[in-house]
């Protein structure tokens, strides 16, 4: 059998030589020069193929982007003349035909670029603009229609004092937590950025790009954002006596910011003092004394970060919601409902808990030795403050049994203790509140995790956690382990383990899973099913059905006997 690299090589070769390409040999690797759209546009390019798995497409570099196209190509990285013609993500490239995989990309270069040429890529060159335009990036904690002032900060967001970040937001950004945490003092007072609503923003190919002064940031404000011109002057007239002033570019197509920085030749006291008052005409009269750079928004709201990945479903903003049991399960489920929303916008997430985090849990628990030795709900609290900064996350280390009355106050109360006679306690005084009682979901793994089982209680007319086994010894409603299943337990004294049940984590974090998306349905109004289980182990555990079982008339809690 022929070497394949060789067999690839040779077979690249003839396709490019087949569209008119010769190989560059003065370097290394496999590059071939040649025209794209060579009967029309005829753009000089340099093409390398890097990856012969084409995992990664070929590169395809403009050696003169303005060839044929007037400067203005959209997916062209102006600082080497890349060209990106093709998503690997949405496309996958034949590793085992080499030739017909590069005329694929040597076509497809071709369309973008005339497409380009022709004015039906604008709305790319508008989606593209940060490539051009930004020198760093900015995360923004503002809502999507925010207009008005704000203020750049400086943050630590770790405990490394190299990582600085910049953000900006309103005076009380969440975000500021952190730097309090990892610094031990509040962040400076921010500097002045005025944020400007302006409409989709690109590059001029007839002007200097991208503009680093004052008068070439203006030249492009009075094509691009006429409404925006004059605001880096009007921004160092508001302020003091600082050398340095932000603005914000909204656009629909991104938050851009420029950031203005007097040259130090200029930063005298006569003009950053003396003549603050007059700053405006001093600036305009000198505009290179400005020094300007760019950078890229990258939004971390609220609003954006709990809502990007769920499509058209709602998130657990705004809801209150008690999470009782921040063990192995509970721990990955926190998470899960805090990355879902939970305790953003005016909401609550509260975890209670009054075990402590133990050397035996931390192969399994999301938790590790940083927290060794914390009450388990406080941990999880702290752990999730500091990875989400935006939500109210509140903890109790006292026993449920002994603040029972707490649990009437929240939207939603999830059990997720994993203990029986816990469990059947919470259901009892639920039951007794109704109709005026929040909805309770139990969720816990069966048989060393080989099922995880979740059950939401609320409807009178549907059974109660009682009712799924009435007596106590007796059997189960929905029998999900085998026949002949035994439940193995651990029990190591020298170790400190008393008595536990053996599972793997990836058990947890699929029960974890199947809650928050039971929450999430809740959420969203859909309760086709309040009991549901999820196989893990088919070889220990039978598949049911997901299903609504009715009220059992006999059941010491729900039913008549009870009323």
């Amino acid at each position: 059998m022929p070497d394949r690299r060789d067999y690839a090589i040779k077979r690249i070769h003839d396709a490019f030589r087949q569209r008119g390409f010769r190989r560059d040999f003065s370097r290394r690797g496999l590059h071939y020069e040649g025209l794209l759209d060579e009967t029309d546009l005829r753009v000089p390019a340099v093409v390398s193929v890097g990856d012969l798995d084409f995992i990664h497409p070929p590169v395809i570099r403009l050696t003169d982007p303005e060839a044929g196209s007037k400067g203005q190509v959209p997916h062209v990285l102006r600082s080497d003349g890349t060209f990106c013609y093709l998503d690997r993500k949405s496309v996958v490239l034949d590793r085992y035909r080499p030739a017909e995989t590069i005329i694929q990309c040597l076509d497809r270069a071709d369309e973008v670029l005339r497409d380009a040429v022709r004015g039906r890529l604008v709305d790319d060159l508008a989606e593209e603009f940060g490539a051009y335009w930004a020198d760093g990036e900015v995360l923004v904690d503002l809502p999507s229609t925010f207009e008005g002032d704000a203020k750049i900060y400086v943050l630590r967001l770790d405990a490394n004092p190299e990582h600085k970040t910049i953000l900006v937001a309103r005076e009380k950004s969440r975000f500021a937590s952190l730097h309090r945490r990892n610094t031990g003092r509040d962040p400076d007072a921010g500097i002045l950025c005025p944020v400007i609503v302006v409409p989709p923003v690109s590059f001029d190919p007839q002007l200097p790009w991208p503009p680093k002064d004052l008068a070439e940031l203006n030249e492009w404000l009075r094509k691009m954002a006429p409404n925006a011109l004059g605001s880096i002057e009007a921004a160092f007239a508001r302020t003091k006596d600082l050398h340095m002033q932000w603005v914000c570019l909204s656009a629909p197509n991104g938050r851009f910011f420029v950031s203005a920085e007097i040259a130090k030749p200029y930063q005298t006291p006569e003009i950053l003092k003396n003549r603050r008052a007059s700053i405006s005409r001093t600036l305009r009269l000198v505009p290179t004394a400005v020094v300007i750079s760019g950078y890229v928004g990258i939004p971390v709201d609220e609003c954006y970060v709990f809502s990007r990945n769920l499509v058209h479903m709602k998130n657990l903003a705004g809801r209150r919601i008690l999470l009782i049991g921040c063990g192995t399960v509970g721990g990955f489920l926190a998470q899960h409902l805090a990355q879902s929303g939970a305790g953003a916008e005016g909401g609550k997430l509260m975890l209670a808990d009054n075990d402590e985090l133990k050397g035996a849990n931390l192969g399994r628990h999301l938790l590790g030795a940083p927290y060794l030795g914390w009450n388990k709900a406080e941990a999880c609290a702290d752990f999730l403050r500091q990875q989400l900064p935006h939500l109210e996350i509140g903890s109790s280390s006292n026993s449920i049994m002994k603040q029972i009355d707490i649990l009437g106050r929240y939207d939603l109360c999830i059990d997720a203790t994993g203990e029986e006679a816990v469990s059947i306690a919470l259901n009892d005084h639920a039951v007794r509140k109704r109709p005026g009682f929040p909805p309770m979901l139990h969720i816990w793994l069966e048989g060393n995790g080989a099922a995880a089982v979740g059950f939401m209680s609320h409807d009178p007319e549907l059974a109660c956690f009682k009712c799924l086994k009435v007596e106590l010894a007796g059997e189960k409603r929905f029998r999900l382990l085998r026949d002949g299943v035994v439940v193995e337990t651990g029990r190591n004294l020298a170790c400190g383990d008393a008595h536990f049940i053996p599972f793997p984590v990836s058990r947890a974090a699929s029960a974890a899973g199947l809650a928050c998306d039971m929450v999430l349905d809740w959420a969203n109004g859909d309760q086709r099913h309040c009991w549901r289980s999820v196989t893990l182990d088919h070889r220990r555990a039978n598949e049911i059905k997901d299903g609504n079982p009715k009220r059992i008339l006999h059941c010491p809690a729900c039913g008549s006997a009870a009323a």
